[in-house]
């Protein structure tokens, strides 16, 4: 990774239907030091919650398995983290996918998901 006064960022993916090939490009020739999926919208919360209605496994974006396998060796060998929202309904199916697909990896990266989290907020009535 370079110096911390400098981050380098690359995009590897506008929608979840985006091509998968720039992004692995992106991580062999590129000098970054994060590869950022960012696969969410409307549509694709919306496909989502169907798929994970149907099966609470799901949820997630289903390219998710395919694009890890392409770029994972690539981010491991130059040490790039990959940030990503491809667990759109399913945050924590999504990381579990994710582990899934790094399990045959050494070193194995770390997976985690961040849930938003719903606040009760008490207002005071004047």
């Amino acid at each position: 990774m370079t110096p911390l006064d400098t981050i380098r960022v690359g995009a590897g993916a506008g929608t979840s239907d985006d091509r998968m090939l720039p992004a692995l490009e992106l991580a062999e020739r590129g000098d970054i030091d994060y590869l950022v999926f960012e696969c969410l919208a409307e549509r694709t919360v919306s496909r989502e919650n169907l798929a994970r209605s149907k099966d609470p496994n799901l949820g997630y974006s289903p390219s998710l398995h395919a694009r890890l396998r392409m770029v994972l060796p690539t981010c491991i060998k130059k040490g790039i983290r990959i940030v990503s929202n491809m667990g759109a309904a399913n945050p924590v199916g999504g990381a579990r996918a994710a582990r899934k697909e790094a399990a045959d990896l050494r070193p194995w990266p770390r997976a985690g998901s961040c849930r938003a989290r719903r606040r009760r907020v008490k207002h005071r009535q004047a």
